[in-house]
């Protein structure tokens, strides 16, 4: 055999075998913790109270307006961002994802014990995790409703924004945190914009449901620019 056979043959075995990790990334995961329709994948054991998280992040999913109970999740909790990248590569840019191909959700970095995510820096800028799961749930369940096609043409503010008002991870945030020069340490801030977006539409439309809302085709500036007067004139 020639060495460029070789080669090519060394790489075809690579890439069969990434693709192999990458809809089947369990063989990785050595811990599993299952709660009705929603399992997760950890590399070490989990001392602290799994039932409680999973029973509150349960919870939260099946409040949602696109819930399928038919639905199973996957979460795999990656040893750390190079792990994380290695698995899910569309999605270094965050500290947690819904995989676009297999719609497995992947989060970087995790304490499961002190119900802490991280993104790149473990140990820095922790996330609640059980939010940072419900926001991912959410979004799984907007691609299962809407179809993978119509799930990308929906405007992230949009999908963000409802995932983060079943998620609740800024409800305690000033919303006056919106205002002036962003930290690029705060990634819950766009979070916080696109919920304040949403409640100030659902708050003039009661009747408007959140599926509906999904599908109008709403102008970001102006809403955010109205969300700034309310909250950033003072």
């Amino acid at each position: 055999m020639s060495l460029g056979k070789f080669i090519s043959y060394c790489i075809l075995a690579a890439a069969v075998l990434y693709c192999c990790l990458t809809f089947f990334p369990k063989v990785l995961f050595s811990n599993t913790y299952r709660y009705k329709n929603i399992t997760v994948y950890t590399r070490a054991p989990v001392t602290g109270p799994t039932d409680a998280v999973l029973t509150r992040v349960y919870d939260a999913v099946v409040a949602d307006d696109f819930f399928d109970p038919g639905q199973k999740f996957e979460i795999y909790l990656a040893g750390g961002y190079a792990e994380y990248t290695f698995l899910a590569p569309f999605c270094r840019k965050t500290g947690a994802c819904v995989h676009p191909a297999t719609n497995k959700i992947f989060i970087a970095s995790s304490d499961f014990d002190k119900n802490q995510a991280y993104g790149r820096e473990a140990g820095l800028n922790p996330r609640i995790l059980e939010s940072v799961m419900i926001h991912e749930l959410v979004l799984a369940q907007l691609k299962n409703n809407f179809g993978a096609m119509n799930y990308i043409a929906l405007k992230p503010w949009l999908k963000d924004g409802y995932a983060e008002h079943i998620a609740r991870e800024t409800v305690e945030m000033d919303p006056a945190a919106i205002c002036g020069e962003r930290d690029k340490n705060a990634p819950l801030i766009p979070y916080l914009e696109s919920r304040l977006i949403l409640n100030l539409v659902k708050g003039e439309a009661a009747d408007l449901t959140y599926p509906a809302f999904m599908k109008e085709n709403s102008n970001y500036e102006s809403l955010l620019k109205r969300v700034m007067e309310r909250y950033c004139s003072k």
